[in-house]
């Protein structure tokens, strides 16, 4: 066995590459001064980063993405933003580039802002009325110091833990720049908390870790943008999100991921809903040059509940792989996914998507969709929707379809007179329409379908 271990760590292009080592592990926790049991959750994830083996091919859920080409020495996870200050306070929104202060919707009201620049805080604002709630919105590494109970109570734990996989565990260990929300029972806030996560730099990399915490009967949305600024070459996001909705509470959790073209992206994002709890996943997935991101929806919880509504537009030869995971353990839990793609020049998507209903799961309801449309012949897409049940007394579904546009329906509109170019964009749009329908917040959805409608070109 030592033998083994030893060759598939010399096998493990990560470590040799020798971006990171245990020797960082001590240096980020002692720089933050970290409490002993933070540095010993970092210490173990550490090792079992070490002892995971690398994904390949060979793995049945990365069957269809190989890491190969990816040059990892080629990363500097030191880089520092020039959106940060010189000390450690932070800048105030309005200092910030424009299209920053557009991640995070500056013309609409928010509950609070962060933005996160390369690991760090660049900018931080809060509704002091929901701090005198319970209300806690801050980065993480302030609530590891100052709301240890909390934290360690949930942090890496049912969730996401660092033996979930091998870029779940470096972030268990290296995670820095990260946000905690926490609401108290009974607490419902109508606006959202709005996040971005920039990279910038050369080699630049982030490890962000988001903990979302919502007690009974509590209701949250929180909004998340990842962005690159200016030019970084190659760059890596190894992220990792964890939401607890406890007993009728629900959280809508949104990402929209517009990473620059260069950029390495892996996520790890799971959900554990308790009694008649609502967890809501909207995402928008739109750059990276190649992204993994679980979405994993637990449901524990008798009457529990989980919807997904999500759009990708990829191009060029920018590669997308979600997996996504329904598990339904308690009484009468429910599940809608939908989530429509298009693909145009050599993009290429992966979707796999698996409801999974065990023994105790009697009653679920469970559905999840995915439609491609493929916009050129070099085009993409594989779709891999799966059921694996275990109850007698459930309802369960899945659909798939992958096809070009139907000619028919340009051709309708040209026989109205409008012209190709035109009538192609509007069955694109039109597309994508089925899922924007399903979004909860305006900005979003205005926010996608530009970007959307800027992909599909003339």
């Amino acid at each position: 066995m030592t033998q083994q271990l030893a060759i598939s760590k010399t096998q493990d292009k990560l470590i040799d590459a020798g971006i990171f080592s245990r020797s960082d592990v001590d240096a980020l926790s002692a720089g933050l001064n970290e409490p002993d049991w933070m540095r010993e959750k970092r210490q173990i994830a550490w090792s079992i980063f070490e002892e995971t083996p690398m994904p390949t091919t060979s793995d049945e859920d990365w069957r269809r993405t190989s890491l190969r080409k990816i040059k990892w020495n080629k990363f500097n996870p030191t880089r520092r933003s020039s959106l940060l200050n010189a000390g450690d306070s932070c800048k105030a929104l309005t200092e910030l580039p424009e299209d920053i202060r557009d991640a995070v919707s500056e013309e609409y009201d928010a509950a609070g802002r962060i933005v996160i620049a390369n690991g760090e805080l660049a900018c931080y604002e809060f509704d002091m009325n929901l701090a005198e709630q319970g209300v806690i919105f801050c980065d993480l590494s302030t609530a590891v110091s100052e709301y240890p109970e909390l934290v360690q109570k949930y942090l890496g734990t049912e969730a996401v833990p660092p033996s979930n996989s091998k870029f779940a565990a470096l972030n268990s260990a290296l995670w820095k720049g990260g946000v905690f929300l926490y609401v108290p029972k009974e607490v419902e806030i109508d606006k959202p908390f709005q996040v971005a996560l920039i990279l910038e730099g050369e080699g630049s990399v982030i490890m962000p870790r988001t903990l979302i915490v919502a007690e009974r009967f509590a209701n949250v949305n929180y909004i998340e943008e990842s962005v690159s600024y200016g030019e970084h070459g190659q760059a890596l996001n190894a992220g990792v999100v964890e939401i607890y909705a406890d007993d009728s509470a629900q959280v809508r959790y949104v990402d929209v991921q517009r990473w620059g073209q260069d950029v390495y992206n892996f996520n790890v994002k799971r959900s554990v809903g308790q009694d008649d709890s609502n967890v809501i996943w909207e995402t928008g997935q739109l750059g990276g040059r190649l992204t993994k991101t679980y979405y994993d929806s637990l449901l524990p919880g008798n009457g529990s509940n989980m919807e997904f509504n999500g759009v990708y537009f990829m191009e060029g030869k920018q590669h997308l792989d979600i997996d996504t995971l329904i598990h339904h353990i308690g009484l009468a839990t429910g599940g809608d996914l939908l989530l429509h793609g298009a693909l145009k020049g050599k993009g290429r998507s992966v979707f796999t998507g698996l409801i999974k209903i065990e023994p105790t799961g009697q009653q679920t309801n469970s559905y999840l969709k995915n439609e491609n449309l493929l916009l050129d012949r070099t085009a993409r897409a594989d779709s891999i929707p799966s059921l694996e049940i275990e109850a007698n007394d459930v309802r369960a579904s899945h659909g798939a379809t992958i096809g070009k546009i139907v000619e028919e329906y340009v051709f309708y509109l040209m026989s109205r007179g409008i012209p190709r170019n035109t009538a192609v964009r509007m069955v694109v749009e039109g597309f994508f329409y089925k899922v924007f329908d399903r979004m909860y917040n305006e900005r979003v959805r205005e926010k996608l379908f530009d970007a959307v409608s800027a992909k599909i070109g003339d």
